[in-house]
């Protein structure tokens, strides 16, 4: 047991600050900088319960405010829960064998150790979960015998205090209380009325302890964000989630799944208890991870984003699993199946460990299941040092985990304050602009805060993109701002590409610029019928010898005026900045216009005279 603790110790704390903080570990990360009054209050008009945050407060005074001292409080939250599931599996099942089967599955739980490398309260949640129901399982018969009451009333205190963390601690731990009292049901009914008697004070003395919260729970919990799935679907999602987490591919879930869909369905062969207390125990342990999941389909939480308040489920499956391993390594030791059971018992726990080794390899070293590096956004914008700079946040609630790695420099403006207003933030956006020649902008939730893109759309009309990236699940966008508001066509033209997209014009600002500079362009389209095809441009500085040293490549409008949104005749004005990069050698380099397939960048419309690029200026490099 203690190998398999070092394990889980060295799966959570491996690379445990590695990764910037995200969105909502900034967050975790601000919000424990304060007293622990205004962490009260702040979490007040959150959408979380205090605890968390609480402990987090004092657990910085110990560990520091680095990303590895914050997530270390979730980490050896991590191995408690491995802890705590494998004396809830000892317990529960009457197993030396299922509980070290717990252990071990806890220990490389994929979503488990996660949320143990999260500054977030998830793996207290899932800690809690175990732990309260390692409680339950030991209290429920002290409810049911006469005597011992001594043992009854530390058992009964120790378990309400539980509860009461795991309600301050997450508003989805309802469902774990569900389960519970479920459980309460089931294993106490036959004794008459006196232990359920009993078990009702107990949850008498959980809500008065929270009943002061509860105003503020019945608030933050009413609204619905609706089901995007249906039923089976969101069933199937969730069962996948909780065995494997978000950063499983399709390669682990195809070694994985099978694996762990065995375990799971052998542990409701009732072999080893007595039947009536095996199916008894079996149902309750299926009921623990049925209810999280039918609660998250009621409150319609089916979203990708909310998946992660199932870690409250995980404990119970996890006891499932570990009857599974323990029911196949007794028929591997006895009977006449021997050989099949030992070989089902290496294939299920080669192809489980395959399977979870694939996720945990994507978690440590996958750019692509990595969190937003807000670290390195923040990195970016100090090394370049932009003399008059500004940064939009859009939306707002970036500015905590960014301002945990921006302290100084540039100002930070969230944005949209309050509701989408279109006059509001286009006000504030002029202010801005006015005061800045260069802008971060930084995308991230806009569909909830900025569902209309007003933020986006404003830029795109009035400054020059030059940059459009992904970090994570974050938009990272540099604009440049012109001195003035964009004049009109500077440059005549009448420029065919392909058989209906004309260029009528463009303006250029720019033509001497240094190193570092966004060379800014606005062209002026139009189409002589409707487009049935998305056409990106592309706009290449090229060097003498017509090697790329710059380069943007966008749809038009920044992405927002797409060629099949073109009416005929209707004139688009679209803006676009190259930029420059900071390390370019001085000279003359071309500047170069096109368009191509949105599908295929080798697709180039072809000119009139048989060219796939139109030379728009020299740009001279300083």
């Amino acid at each position: 047991m203690v190998a398999l603790l070092l394990l889980a110790a060295a799966l959570r704390f491996h690379r445990l600050g590695a990764q910037s903080f995200w969105n909502d570990e900034g967050n975790s990360a601000r919000l424990s900088e304060r007293s622990l009054q205004l962490i009260v209050e702040g979490t007040a008009s959150d959408v979380h319960p205090p605890l968390y945050y609480l402990l987090l407060r004092g657990w910085r005074e110990l560990a520091g405010e680095s990303e590895f001292g914050l997530r270390s409080l979730s980490a050896f939250a991590g191995i408690l829960t491995v802890a705590a599931s494998a004396a809830l599996a000892r317990h529960w099942w009457r197993s030396s064998a299922a509980s070290v089967a717990a252990a071990l599955l806890a220990a490389v739980s994929p979503p488990l150790i996660y949320y143990s490398q999260e500054a977030r309260m998830y793996e207290l949640l899932a800690l809690l979960a175990a732990l309260s129901t390692l409680l339950l399982a030991a209290l429920l018969p002290a409810l049911a015998r006469s005597g011992q009451s001594n043992r009854r009333r530390v058992l009964a205190a120790l378990y309400v205090l539980a509860v009461v963390a795991g309600l301050y601690t997450h508003y989805f731990f309802p469902a774990v209380l569900a389960v519970h009292n479920l459980m309460a049901l089931v294993l106490l009914w036959r004794h008459r009325w006196r232990p359920l008697w009993a078990w009702a004070g107990i949850m008498v003395a959980a809500f008065l302890f929270y009943l002061p919260w509860l105003p503020i729970f019945l608030r933050q919990t009413g609204g619905r964000p609706g089901n995007e799935i249906g039923f089976v679907g969101f069933l199937g999602e969730a069962v996948r989630w909780l065995a494997l987490g978000s950063t499983a591919g399709a390669q682990a879930a195809r070694w994985a799944g099978p694996a762990l869909l065995l375990l799971a369905l052998i542990a409701l062969w009732p072999r080893e208890l007595s039947g009536q207390r095996a199916g008894r125990r079996i149902a309750l342990a299926v009921a623990g991870v049925a209810l999280p999941v039918l609660l998250m389909w009621l409150v319609q939480a089916t979203r990708p984003a909310f998946y992660k308040f199932m870690v409250a489920a995980i404990p119970f499956l996890v006891l499932l699993w570990a009857r599974g391993a323990a029911q196949m390594l007794q028929g591997a030791r006895s009977g006449r199946a021997r050989p099949a059971f030992a070989l089902a018992l290496l294939a299920v726990a080669v192809s489980a460990l395959l399977g979870t080794g694939q996720a945990l390899a994507n978690l440590y070293t996958d750019p692509a299941y990595a969190r937003a590096d807000y670290r390195g956004m923040a990195a970016r914008i100090a090394a370049e040092a932009h003399p008059n700079a500004g940064i939009i946040l859009d939306a707002p609630n970036q500015w905590e985990v960014f301002t945990y790695y921006h302290r100084e420099g540039a100002p930070v403006y969230p944005l949209p304050r309050g509701g989408p207003d279109a006059a509001a933030i286009a006000a504030e956006l002029e202010e801005i602009a006015a005061r800045h020649d260069r802008l971060y902008v930084l995308f991230w939730g806009e569909a909830e805060r900025d569902p209309e893109r007003l933020v986006e759309r404003w830029l795109d009309a009035h400054a020059f993109k030059a940059t459009d990236e992904w970090v994570g699940d974050v938009r990272f966008v540099v604009y440049a701002v012109p001195p003035e508001a964009t004049a009109a066509m500077e440059t005549a033209a009448d420029v065919r590409f392909g058989e209906a997209i004309r260029l009528r014009g463009y303006t250029l600002r720019g033509q001497e610029v240094r190193p570092g500079d966004i060379v800014q362009v606005t062209l002026f389209w139009e189409t002589d019928r409707r487009l049935e095809q998305r056409y990106k441009v592309f706009l290449h500085l090229l060097d003498q010898q017509g090697q790329l040293v710059a380069q943007r490549d966008s749809e038009p409008g920044g992405g927002l005026a797409l060629t099949t949104t073109w009416e005929a005749g209707e004139p688009v004005v679209d803006n676009h900045g190259v930029l420059v990069s900071p390390a370019l050698a001085p000279g003359a380099y071309r500047l170069v216009l096109g368009l191509y397939d949105i599908a295929d960048p080798n697709s180039r419309l072809p000119l009139v005279d048989g060219t796939d690029a139109y030379l728009l200026a020299t740009i001279t490099v300083r």
